[in-house]
């Protein structure tokens, strides 16, 4: 009945009924058709929900749990910003283990580059950047975060001494450069800079300019970004040509052979950027028992 049903729906108007072989080739081809979406149907509900949620502009809270307290960092924003959530939103609410929040690309190079990229939905048909916020992991077999330099001892076995003066380090961690700044009076948590040293054998390389940011947040917390070179900035985002920038001033330190060991300014430039951006968390933001 049902294959009956088909035919009659589809192909009795463009197949005589005396065919017999025509009507069972359509059916066939209908069946195909119904085949070739193999998703499942929570998988495309999933989907659905997902191209949704990216033009949602209702407030939602997502709750991150700290891995060394009972403390939750709460952070609210429309919905459109926040990216891979893995649980089903109730009530306005969402536990997750991490959040990733969304941004047009140059938001975070030279915080806050584009304005109003913090008050509409980002349009992912455009390039666009991201803040991964997860909790701070102690060492194996502790409950205790150790602030100053927390990666580095977090993380040891990673980092290699390149160089040691003016009372900092830089480090080396597959191929990249690293440097860490403790918190104090300019800086409001500890953060380490990741970078790819500009090679003139290799002048066309993508990956000196863009910067990777890893800072504390909240204590218990970290967040996570990638600062972009004006070769990825355009229109009103990009820098003057004789306007100071610390991502571009780091890439022309070692097309001259310098150190950033020898250019304090530099890593201040990224210090306060962080700032500004995790003064920008704190606003939508709080940390709850």
């Amino acid at each position: 009945m049902l294959l009956k049903h088909l035919d009659n729906l589809i192909c009795s108007n463009s197949i005589s009924k005396g065919s017999k072989m025509k009507r069972w080739l359509c059916i066939l081809i209908l069946c195909l058709a119904g085949c070739i979406d193999g998703r499942s149907e929570e998988e495309k509900n999933k989907q659905l929900q997902d191209k949704l949620a990216m033009t949602d502009t209702t407030e939602i809270t997502v709750l991150i749990p700290s891995k060394v307290s009972n403390k939750k960092l709460a952070i609210t924003l429309p919905r459109c910003f926040f990216t891979n959530l893995k649980n089903k939103v109730i009530d306005g609410k969402v536990e997750e283990i991490a959040a990733g929040i969304i941004f047009a690309l140059p938001t975070f190079s030279g915080f806050p580059n584009d304005e109003e990229a913090l008050h509409q939905c980002p349009d992912y048909s455009r390039p666009v950047a991201g803040l991964s916020i997860a909790p701070l992991y102690p060492k194996i077999r502790t409950k205790k975060l150790e602030y100053g330099n927390f990666w580095l001892k977090q993380q040891s076995y990673q980092f290699a001494l390149k160089e040691q003066r003016n009372n900092q380090n830089l480090y080396i961690s597959g191929g990249r450069r690293v440097i860490f700044a403790d918190q104090s009076d300019k800086n409001q948590e500890d953060i380490s800079i990741f970078f790819w040293p500009y090679d003139s054998n290799n002048a066309d390389s993508p990956f000196p300019h863009q910067i990777d940011i890893y800072s504390v947040l909240d204590k218990e917390f970290s967040v996570a970004y990638t600062v972009y070179s004006s070769r990825y900035l355009h229109g009103k985002h990009k820098p003057l040509p004789n306007q100071w920038y610390f991502a571009d001033a780091l890439i022309d330190i070692y097309k001259h052979n310098e150190s950033l060991l020898d250019h304090p300014e530099i890593v201040q430039g990224f210090i306060e950027n962080n700032n500004r951006i995790l003064d920008y968390i704190h606003q939508h933001s709080k940390v709850i028992e």
